[in-house]
């Protein structure tokens, strides 16, 4: 290595050649066998790189094959090279980037987008739940002007596919179904206890999330509720609420 060059512009050199291919760090590497030297740091670096793909996506990786997931990862990291520090977040453009790859069907980008989505929850910072205690404290003229919120680990996704089903399987460890599209519906995924749930929204209570996401208060939940089911919308969005405090998905105040 070239030790008249500072530290920084060697790191940076050796950075380039790993992410770029720029071959300018060959003049500095002593030796006739310098090219293939650096070409054993090169791919173990995009090997790694690979392996992480394959741990965030596992069920995308089991639904194309072993040897289609890393051609894919490799051409994503060629198209995203990492940024950050942490390898956690390589993968965080996979989904949207296999979503712009018209030879590959769409419901693999959503498949993908669910697993992240799963690494979101489970990564989502600490907060206390909303408790039924909280709410069961409150006056009755306090309830229309309620304020809920999402908890830091829970998402609301969409899907139209039957990325959910074959992530059960995989999970099962049974044979993985083919991935195909289906209607569209919202899934929320949450954080219980250090696993990740999930589970199919009806139609209101996709809606309703939606809404609580969007920072509306109780009331105007209430009023959502009652274009969809009359003198019973309210008894409706009493029982949802009932059901997310039990599942964890409000965040405490």
């Amino acid at each position: 290595m070239n030790l008249a060059r500072p530290l920084h512009a060697s790191q940076s050199a050796l950075q380039a050649w790993l992410l770029q291919g720029d071959t300018g760090i060959a003049a500095d590497v002593a030796g006739e066998d310098a090219e293939h030297r650096l070409r054993i740091y090169a791919d173990a670096y995009r090997l790694r790189l690979t392996e992480v793909l394959g741990n965030d996506f596992p069920v995308t990786k089991a639904a194309l094959g072993d040897a289609a997931f890393d051609a894919l990862a490799i051409d994503y990291l060629h198209a995203h090279p990492s940024t950050k520090p942490s390898a956690r977040h390589v993968g965080q453009a996979f989904a949207d980037w296999l979503a712009t790859r018209h030879d590959l069907p769409q419901a693999l980008a959503q498949l993908a987008r669910f697993e992240w989505t799963q690494g979101e929850c489970f990564d989502a910072a600490d907060a206390p739940s909303l408790g039924i205690e909280h709410v069961a404290a409150l006056p009755a003229d306090a309830w229309p002007a309620l304020q809920l919120r999402l908890h830091p680990a829970t998402r609301l996704l969409a899907l139209a596919c039957n990325a959910a089903g074959v992530v059960e399987a995989h999970a099962s460890d049974v044979p993985l179904p083919e991935l195909r599209a289906a209607i569209a519906s919202t899934f929320v995924l949450w954080r219980d206890d250090g696993d990740v749930q999930w589970r199919r929204l009806d139609a209101d209570e996709a809606v309703a999330l939606h809404a609580i996401a969007a920072g509306e208060a109780f009331a105007q939940l209430c009023e959502r509720m009652n274009d969809v089911h009359g003198d019973d919308g309210a008894l409706r969005a009493a029982s949802l609420l009932k059901r997310w405090l039990a599942d964890g998905l409000l965040a405490a105040p």
